[in-house]
């Protein structure tokens, strides 16, 4: 598979696998995930974002943090958190500015970081925020780390392959034993962080968790560090996606 169709494939498993079925889940991850997570954004599940399904998440998010109460104060303020978000989000990536951000849109806004950042640190604001909340669900056990633990909840929250999480999750600590792929700088960066997640048991740091992320989301790479850090995206074939978002467009 190219490296456009790999870049393609991620993106296209977690708009299908998060967006489009948020609407039918009853929780996400775990209880801590009062948070918000932006790859959940299409709430009413119809392909494309708007600030309609950014309302509905704050309703949601109100209704997980007062159980199941809808308390108009804490409601205005996820409201205010998520239009912030929206905000930003349109004006990075709303290309054609219909008030929407559709997949090609979005595939473009990632594309576009890629070429103009180099780590997750020099992300849009709202990315950082994000990603440090995306760390705090994803660390269930709230060690300050992501092992394989939390990615196996992960997966089994969202029906995802758990048969591939050790493999999965071993791939992204593995240094990739080759010069092919990368400079020589890198090899030695990627080892430094093998180095670093021994030491803490094979889990993740929040610092390298949120480079994991910023790799998934840039890297056109087929052989990225972070390609499954959002799940065994290539368990399911791309062309299912493709026309599972064709039916909800």
């Amino acid at each position: 598979m190219s490296a456009d169709a790999t870049f393609k494939h991620k993106h296209l498993f977690v708009f299908h696998n998060f967006w489009g079925k948020y609407a039918n889940r009853s929780f996400l991850f775990v209880a801590s995930i009062i948070y918000s997570t932006f790859h959940n954004a299409d709430a009413n599940k119809d392909g494309i974002l708007s600030w309609e399904d950014f309302l509905m998440l704050a309703e949601h998010y109100t209704k997980l943090q007062r159980r199941g109460k809808l308390e108009k104060e804490v409601f205005d303020r996820w409201k205010s958190i998520f239009e912030k978000w929206w905000n930003q989000l349109t004006d990075c990536a709303d290309y054609n500015k219909d008030t929407f951000v559709e997949f090609s849109e979005w595939i473009r806004f990632f594309e576009k970081l890629g070429q103009t950042t180099k780590s997750h640190t020099e992300l849009p604001d709202f990315l950082k925020t994000y990603l440090q909340l995306f760390f705090l669900c994803m660390d269930s056990n709230k060690d300050g780390l992501f092992c394989v633990k939390d990615y196996k909840k992960y997966l089994k929250s969202y029906n995802m392959d758990l048969s591939r999480a050790d493999d999965c999750f071993k791939y992204m600590l593995t240094v990739i034993q080759t010069f092919i792929h990368f400079e020589i700088i890198d090899f030695f960066k990627h080892k430094k962080h093998q180095e670093e997640d021994a030491k803490n048991e094979n889990a993740l740091t929040s610092d390298r968790f949120k480079e994991l992320v910023y790799d998934f989301w840039v890297s056109k790479d087929p052989n990225s560090k972070g390609k499954y850090i959002c799940g065994p995206f290539d368990s399911v074939y791309l062309q299912d996606l493709e026309k599972n978002l064709k039916k909800l467009t």
